[in-house]
């Protein structure tokens, strides 16, 4: 996902930038929301030669592979750990109660990845990847 930003200030090879069309703002109906000007930090990784007020465009560095398997692999581990867990620890149990006991491990982790995820969110950072035409 790209996004274009005008530096406001730069600091070495980290820019900060206020965001110039936020796709996530264009349904909203929160206006107190919309008039507010939202800053991010970017990397200048590619070494362009930039100065404050221009517009630029950036992309997130982290992979969105990496991201999506950290947050859906737990619970599918969750899941198939209680349907094993449970024919092993009680193996006269049947398939649908082993199933019923993956489903409720499978929310427990989901659950466990929000709270986490939520306190510590993961640290990604921007890169300019190039300037941006001016609109």
């Amino acid at each position: 996902m790209t996004e274009t930003g005008r530096i406001r200030e730069i600091r070495g090879n980290t820019l900060t930038l206020d965001r110039e069309n936020n796709i996530a703002c264009f349904g909203c109906m929160n206006r107190e929301c919309k008039a507010k000007t939202l800053s991010y930090h970017a990397e200048n990784t590619t070494g362009l030669v930039l100065q404050p007020g221009q517009l630029v465009e950036t992309e997130a560095a982290a992979s969105a592979l990496k991201q999506g398997l950290t947050v859906l692999l737990p619970p599918l581990l969750g899941f198939i750990a209680g349907y094993v867990l449970t024919g092993i620890i009680f193996p006269a149990t049947g398939d649908p109660a082993r199933a019923a006991t993956g489903v409720l491990l499978l929310f427990a982790t989901a659950f466990a990845v929000y709270c986490i995820r939520r306190h510590f969110p993961p640290k990604t950072i921007c890169r300019v990847i190039r300037e941006a035409a001016p609109n």
